[in-house]
C-alpha cells in the first residue's frame, strides 16, 4: 500500500460498503472525537486528537459518496502503479550509487597505494644514493691513502675547470688534418 489510506483510517476493507462505511464511521467518530478527551489533556495532545478526528470525517466524506470514493479508488490504484515503478528507480539509482561509491573507493585506494608506493621508492633510492656516496668516499679515501699525488691532482683538475666554466682560460681548440 502506499501509506495510511482512508481505509486505514476507518479500519474498513477497500470492499466495504456504504453502510459499512457509516458503521466505521460512527464509530470511530466515538472513539476520536475531541470532546471525548479528559479537561487535564496538554494542549498538543487535544490538537493531535482534533487531527484525527478530522481525517476520520474526511474519510467518510470521501468513501460515503460513490463519485468521490472511484475517484480515490483511481488515485490509490495510479499511484500503487506508479510506486511499483517509482520503487525499481529508485533501487536502480540505489545500486548505480553503489557501484559508483564502489568505483570511488577503489580508484582512491589505488592512488594512496601508487603514493605510497612512490614514497617507498623514493626513500629506497635515497638509501641506495647515501650507500653509493659512502662507498665512492671509501674509494676516495682509499685512492688517497694510496696515492697521496692524487688529491693534488685532482684539486688541480677541478680548479682548472672551474677557470675555464668561467671563461677566464680559453679552451685550446685542436683540429686534426
Amino acid at each position: 500500500m502506499v501509506g495510511l489510506t482512508l481505509y486505514d483510517v476507518l479500519a474498513i476493507p477497500t470492499t466495504a460498503s456504504t453502510d459499512d462505511v457509516r458503521r466505521a464511521y460512527k464509530q470511530k467518530a466515538l472513539e476520536t472525537h475531541p470532546d471525548k478527551l479528559e479537561p487535564t489533556v496538554s494542549e498538543q495532545e487535544r490538537r493531535a486528537a482534533e487531527g484525527r478526528f478530522r481525517n476520520v470525517c474526511e474519510a467518510f466524506e470521501v468513501l460515503s459518496d460513490p463519485v468521490k470514493r472511484k475517484a480515490y479508488d483511481d488515485r490509490i490504484q495510479l499511484a500503487q502503479k506508479n510506486k511499483k515503478h517509482w520503487d525499481e528507480q529508485h533501487d536502480k539509482r540505489v545500486k548505480t550509487r553503489e557501484e559508483w561509491a564502489r568505483q570511488v573507493k577503489e580508484r582512491s585506494e589505488a592512488r594512496m597505494k601508487e603514493r605510497a608506493d612512490f614514497y617507498e621508492n623514493l626513500k629506497r633510492i635515497k638509501e641506495e644514493k647515501q650507500r653509493y656516496m659512502e662507498m665512492v668516499e671509501l674509494f676516495y679515501q682509499e685512492l688517497r691513502d694510496c696515492h697521496p699525488e692524487w688529491e693534488s691532482r685532482r684539486q688541480a683538475a677541478l680548479q682548472w675547470k672551474e677557470m675555464a666554466d668561467k671563461g677566464q682560460i680559453p679552451r685550446q681548440h685542436t683540429t686534426r688534418i
